[in-house]
């Protein structure tokens, strides 16, 4: 530790002195002092007790002169004095939560000056960045609450407010510092609600849809924490009035587009500009201020809130759905106007919109939009069956409907009409078999000659013949195969026996054809087709686990492909198949449950290790049926009689069975048995009644033991065949054993026998 502390201050008395002197210094050596302070922890010896009382005197004092620079750098003359001093005091307080708690004040003085002056805008990002990071840190710091909640949070907001009208380029950012002093101190930023909202609208007019999406969106997300403020009205009613202004928006919109007038059903709205009388800006415009109120929506939908809020669920889905049917309206309209012909070229951007208002609607409400189901699927309808070919507006639309069969299963899939279900199904595969040139024939002389005496010439085909699939993938495909998987493993039942077939067919093809090179990409580089090939492999898996009864047995071919993937050159690819080839082991290898049987005694336990040690010591084979006739076993060898000497006390050569305990040993034995047909000798106990035993006082004769004869091989045992041809045995008259059912035999579908 000594040593560790004596480091540090001879690096920062280094850095202090020598590479932050003078701004010449700075300038070439910033990027150096940065990585030092982050590589070697310079500050976090601060209170150390395990060093001497001078290293510790030293220490402190280099990181006195160490705040003193830095804080002169910050108030500096040139910029990149200003820019180094606030990358500085960030890492600074990063490292050390002492020197944080202690300077906090200063640094946060120090860095709402630098908002105020005019200065270059990486500096002004800089010092944002570095104020938020400070008021998250003091938000969880009750003791620095006063000092810089209550008496800088205000002045905070008021820099950053004349900041945006300052600065354009600085408007993401301003949004973005706006948004978190909502969240976090709502009661604080009361005063700065109706500035904050005035910026926010004014991006959200149409004007900055299309040329910054990011910047619309962060606008959205913006109005849509001032809700939580609250002010003169509670925060709930803040929200209910947002998302009311917002939904009147779009309906005026829509009317615009339409040609038609607005209604009094339109009762409030936000407080834009009109839009212009000529139709050539005024209905792009109007498209363009739709996607940024459904961005409000969006963001009001998803945004936390502290109280429960009403949520009116009907106008919004109106609203929606309204969205979708304006190309249908537009098309089968009987007015001849000009304006309606521009509504097939805003016709994409207009339903992405109602797709992302009904998105987030089952992101929020959840289980409560059972009873709107039917309406969305109705809109979903609607947006699928345009036709106008826009690959964003149909991945959008499958995303949809992914969404919504993921979260609602049968509810939602029972409105869906099977039409756009087989449309998403044709769509995860798009290859087509290119038909190669015609063969060219190729003359190979012969040594040979004719009756003429010319050489006759052999025609060859040429090897460059063979059809090659060309395949392009886009976003379109990825979108409808996640969507059929999530048909496959929340709604496989809903699928017919048919498309079931295709979409095996399908995505087996196109496997197959992966494997053996039989798919030429339009790219460079086979990296671009993971995302497609991983989707194909949980396509396959997810048909496996769920099958059809009349699908057809694909289990080899699965298998294949998938043992074939884990040779992929991807790590993404091999570990989906790895886990597919788990997931369908219980398939490939399957289990009977196990049976369930009474605990054995331990005189018949005593009874079969006597059997077992006889027939280990015998050089003949035991047979089974003179265990289970009851007669008596083959004389054991000298070492065994020695044994039974011992315990017994007798000479005898064998032990008897008792009647009793032999016939109730061969009744479990017989019912618990299953001989499989095809094996069974030729006089099968199991199958013929046992002759009774003779008396114990008669002496019985050994049973001969027959050597087993050499013979040929026995034929591969096929279950499914032998006992498809066995006949049922017939089971002996004895006591009843303790299983009730027998088991039946099971055939699983892609079994030999099923493909013979």
């Amino acid at each position: 530790m000594e040593a560790n502390v004596a480091r540090a201050e001879r690096s920062l008395a280094l850095l202090t002195t020598t590479f932050l002197a003078n701004t010449e210094s700075v300038k070439a050596n910033i990027a150096l002092v940065l990585e030092t302070i982050l590589s070697q922890n310079l500050f976090t010896y601060m209170g150390a007790t395990e060093v001497s009382a001078d290293t510790a005197k030293r220490y402190s004092s280099a990181i006195h002169k160490w705040l003193a620079r830095i804080n002169s750098l910050a108030t500096g003359k040139t910029s990149e004095s200003r820019m180094a001093g606030v990358l500085l005091i960030k890492h600074t307080a990063q490292q050390s939560p002492q020197l944080f708690a202690e300077n906090v004040g200063k640094w946060t003085t120090v860095l709402v000056g630098v908002l105020g002056k005019a200065e270059i805008t990486p500096v002004v990002e800089a010092v944002l960045q570095t104020l938020l990071a400070f008021v998250d840190a003091v938000r969880d710091i009750p003791m620095l609450h006063r000092e810089i909640v209550s008496a800088q949070v205000p002045r905070i907001n008021q820099a950053i407010l004349a900041l945006a009208d300052k600065n354009p380029d600085l408007t993401g950012p301003v949004l973005q510092m706006l948004e978190h002093m909502a969240t976090w101190f709502p009661k604080l930023f009361r005063p700065s609600i109706d500035k904050t909202a005035a910026l926010c609208l004014r991006l959200l007019d149409g004007s900055a849809s299309r040329a910054s999406a990011e910047l619309c969106a962060q606008a959205a997300q913006c109005l849509a924490a001032l809700s939580l403020a609250g002010g003169r009205v509670a925060s709930e009613e803040r929200w209910f009035e947002y998302v009311q202004q917002a939904v009147g928006t779009i309906q005026q919109c829509i009317d615009r587009i339409m040609c038609a007038e607005t209604g009094d059903s339109v009762q409030s709205a936000f407080a834009l500009p009109e839009l212009a009388d000529n139709f050539v800006v005024a209905i792009p415009q109007a498209a363009d201020r739709i996607s940024a109120m459904a961005d409000v929506l969006v963001a009001l939908l998803t945004q936390p809130t502290a109280e429960d809020v009403g949520v009116p669920v009907d106008a919004i889905l109106g609203a929606a759905s309204r969205l979708a049917l304006v190309p249908v309206r537009a098309a089968s309209s009987k007015m001849a106007r000009a304006e309606l012909d521009v509504v097939p070229v805003l016709a994409p951007q207009i339903q992405r919109a109602s797709v992302r208002i009904m998105a987030a609607l089952a992101i929020s409400l959840g289980s409560l939009m059972y009873p709107y189901l039917s309406a969305v699927a109705r809109a979903a309808t609607a947006i699928g069956t345009q036709q106008i070919s826009s690959a964003a507006t149909r991945v959008a639309l499958h995303n949809l409907l992914q969404l919504y069969i993921e979260r609602y299963a049968y509810g939602f899939v029972v409105h869906l009409p099977y039409d756009l279900i087989i449309t998403a199904v044709g769509e995860i595969c798009v290859y087509q078999r290119s038909q190669a040139p015609p063969p060219t024939l190729e003359i190979v002389p012969s040594k040979k000659r004719s009756g003429s005496g010319k050489a006759r010439g052999a025609s060859a085909l040429s090897d460059e013949t063979a059809p090659v699939a060309h395949l392009r993938w886009d976003d379109t495909t990825l979108a409808a195969q996640a969507m059929v998987l999530a048909l496959l493993l929340h709604t496989p039942t809903m699928l017919t026996s048919a498309l079931r077939t295709q979409i095996d067919s399908q995505v087996l093809t196109l496997l197959m054809l992966y494997a053996i090179g039989g798919i030429e990409t339009p790219f460079a580089t086979r990296e671009s087709d993971v995302p497609y090939k991983v989707q194909l492999l949980r396509c396959l898996e997810a048909s496996l686990l769920s099958p059809d009864p009349w699908q057809r047995a694909i289990v080899p071919h699965a298998v294949a492909v998938f043992n074939a993937s884990q040779n992929d050159p991807s790590p993404r690819v091999r570990a989906a198949s790895a886990a597919a080839l788990v997931a369908i082991d219980p398939i490939i290898h399957s289990r009977l449950p196990a049976q369930l049987r009474e605990p054995d005694t331990e005189e018949n336990i005593s009874e079969e290790k006597q059997v077992a040690r006889m027939v280990a010591a015998s050089d003949d084979s035991v047979s089974i049926e003179a265990v289970l006739a009851g007669t008596q076993l083959d004389s054991p060898s000298d070492d065994d009689n020695e044994e039974m000497q011992d315990a017994d006390g007798s000479t005898d050569h064998a032990k008897r069975f008792r009647r009793e305990e032999l016939e109730a040993n061969v009744s479990m034995l017989a019912a618990n048995t299953r001989p499989l047909a095809g094996h069974l000798p030729a006089t099968n106990p199991l199958s013929t009644p046992v002759d009774p035993l003779p008396s114990l006082s008669q002496p019985s004769q050994p049973a001969a033991v027959a050597k087993p004869v050499a013979s040929p091989p026995a034929p591969r045992f096929d279950p499914a065949k032998q006992l498809a041809k066995s006949k049922p045995l017939a089971k002996p008259k004895a006591a009843p054993s303790n299983d009730d059912d027998d088991i039946p035999d099971i055939v699983m579908e892609g079994s030999d026998s099923e493909d013979e």
